[in-house]
């Protein structure tokens, strides 16, 4: 969307189908709004790690509906997050960025999560949770860049 609140709905909705993609993806460009512990080298890393235990959990059948309070909460915290590095990296106010990035992440959680499931009916829930993945990294891509 190239605005920075744009930016920051990207994040949200990445966030909504894949908790840490849009953070992960911030980090991972070493953007200018990232706090100093966020900009090393050893954060990339963790947020590397982060990200593929996420896209292996999500496949388990053990793991819990995103629409789950504790998951819906995971996903608010790091869409705000988010919305902060974007507002602090384009030196705007954060709480239109955090505000935005979090009903975004909200809106995506419902909508992917019932996508996902109707999607399931017709084709192989491995292929359609991959699809998911691809569309959130892409998403969280696009929101990393300024």
């Amino acid at each position: 969307m190239g605005t920075p609140l744009g930016n920051a709905v990207l994040a949200g909705a990445a966030t909504g189908l894949r908790s840490t993609a849009a953070l992960a993806a911030l980090i991972n460009a070493g953007g200018r709004g990232l706090p100093a512990p966020l900009a090393k080298p050893v954060a990339r890393r963790a947020a590397a790690v982060g990200v593929v235990t996420e896209l292996v959990l999500d496949k388990m059948p053990f793991t819990t509906s995103r629409l789950d309070p504790p998951g819906l909460a995971g996903r608010l915290v790091f869409a705000a997050a988010a919305g902060a590095v974007i507002a602090r990296a384009a030196a705007k106010p954060a709480l239109p960025a955090v505000a935005a990035a979090c009903l975004a992440s909200l809106v995506a959680a419902k909508a992917g999560h019932d996508a996902r499931v109707a999607a399931a009916e017709r084709f192989p829930a491995l292929a359609v949770a991959l699809v998911e993945d691809a569309v959130a990294l892409g998403i969280a891509a696009a929101a990393s860049r300024s």
